[in-house]
């Protein structure tokens, strides 16, 4: 990480943000979604900058693992140390550490402006004077490689394992509308999109909250009859469950890929038992 080190405080005309993202691709996906509001507020926005123009730092961390945690405490450090140096004039810091631990490092890191949740855009948004524009809500500046596209279907997560933090962090399940979706991707295929890597803490939940059914099949269906997509990926895919017409798709469709990620956690039941 490169930073500018004037000894004073500088005071941009503008204000100019730099987005720090740590962690999974769902974290980068969040990302995009600010810059987007940013950039449509008139608001200057770059991804992960080492041009040290910026003056305000908003950082996505990550809560999941020991190595994320520390990964992302290393990097609020190396801001608030940038700070103290009058390389930029403001830290924020928002996402999974942000929602679960900001009780515990706020004291401790007092160079840090504000701290964010991870359901708490509008109110980051507000604090760097910007609106929270709804007519823009799935409008994202990508920052991943033009043919190809993270594209988050769902957020939270119901299940409760004993091992995994994420529902404290994300909260529960909530699917985006069938429809929203729809039309996100045809914007997305519009910009020269040719790849969707379908992204959620759980796709087989999805449309459980709002269509009373596990509907990540007819979504896909629909995801593939979109012109200019030709290839749809499923990633974060739960064994538990799992709605077996999607395969169905799979195979009827020639650009949904033959390929699913899926977590087996362990296959020795006293060690799953530890976990």
């Amino acid at each position: 990480m490169i930073f500018a080190t004037p000894m004073k405080a500088r005071t941009l005309k503008r204000t100019k943000v730099n987005v720090i993202t740590m962690g999974c691709s769902k974290n980068t996906f969040d990302s995009e979604l600010l810059m987007a509001q940013l950039k449509a507020n008139g608001i200057g926005v770059d991804h992960e900058s080492e041009s040290g123009e910026h003056n305000v730092v908003v950082i996505n961390t990550c809560g999941f693992i020991d190595n994320a945690k520390q990964e992302s405490i290393d990097a609020i450090l190396s801001w608030a140390k940038a700070k103290d140096e009058g390389a930029v004039e403001k830290v924020y810091v928002t996402g999974c550490l942000s929602q679960r631990y900001a009780s515990e490092l706020k004291d401790g890191i007092p160079q840090v402006d504000a701290w964010f949740g991870t359901r708490d855009l509008p109110r980051l948004l507000k604090t760097l004077k910007a609106d929270y524009k709804h007519e823009l809500v799935g409008e994202r500046l990508l920052t991943t490689p033009s043919h190809y596209a993270y594209f988050k279907i769902s957020e939270g997560c119901d299940r409760k394992c004993s091992f995994c933090a994420i529902p404290l962090m994300r909260g529960k399940h909530v699917s985006t509308p069938l429809d929203d979706l729809v039309a996100n991707a045809q914007a997305l295929a519009s910009k020269g999109v040719k790849e969707l890597i379908l992204i959620a803490q759980d796709l087989t939940y999805y449309g459980l909250d709002i269509y009373k059914k596990r509907n990540l099949d007819e979504l896909v269906s629909k995801l593939s009859d979109v012109e200019g997509i030709e290839w749809i990926r499923l990633h974060y895919a739960f064994p538990s469950g799992f709605p077996l017409d999607v395969l169905d798709v799979m195979r009827e469709r020639e650009n949904v890929c033959n390929y699913l990620d899926m977590p087996l956690q362990h296959g020795s039941t006293n060690m799953l038992k530890r976990l």
